[in-house]
């Protein structure tokens, strides 16, 4: 029995990188996904500054908008900086306070900080920001570019 001269198929030449820049912001979503979960396990490493809070994210991809709540009790609507930049949505919070004790007065400060990647397509003149019972709601409408398109589906 004679085997048969089939060629081997060899992978085609390599996609660059920059070809694929969603899995590269995908990537380092998760990257940073993953050493957030590994630095809550380890609370000694930051200090008694921040007592273990951290944001509590969440991002919804809807039709005509990407929309991030940010769960942050304790803060006031002027204690926030939410700027929109190179593609990031960068979130920052500080709230100083001052207490009174019997031998003068003892200031804090409770500060975070979250950038998230933003999908292509988003309209950042018009993002809209607010803050109510301790969640902090940014809305991030799509361009019409980004909005995509609803294609039928027709028999053959």
């Amino acid at each position: 029995m004679q085997k048969s001269a089939e060629p081997v198929q060899k992978a085609g030449p390599l996609t660059r990188v920059r070809d694929f820049p969603f899995f590269l912001s995908r990537l380092r979503d998760e990257f940073d996904h993953l050493l957030d979960r590994f630095a809550k396990t380890w609370p000694g490493l930051w200090g008694e500054a921040e007592h273990g809070w951290r944001w509590g994210l969440e991002v919804e991809d809807q039709d005509n908008a990407v929309v991030v709540r940010a769960e942050a009790p304790g803060f006031e609507a002027g204690d926030f900086d939410v700027q929109v930049q190179d593609g990031r949505l960068m979130l920052r919070a500080a709230r100083k306070t001052e207490t009174k004790k019997d031998e003068g007065r003892e200031w804090s400060q409770r500060e975070c900080y979250q950038s998230v990647t933003l999908p292509a397509g988003i309209d950042k003149d018009t993002v809209e920001a607010r803050y109510h019972n301790g969640v902090l709601t940014i809305t991030l409408p799509k361009t019409p570019e980004a909005k995509g398109r609803r294609v039928p589906v027709k028999n053959a």
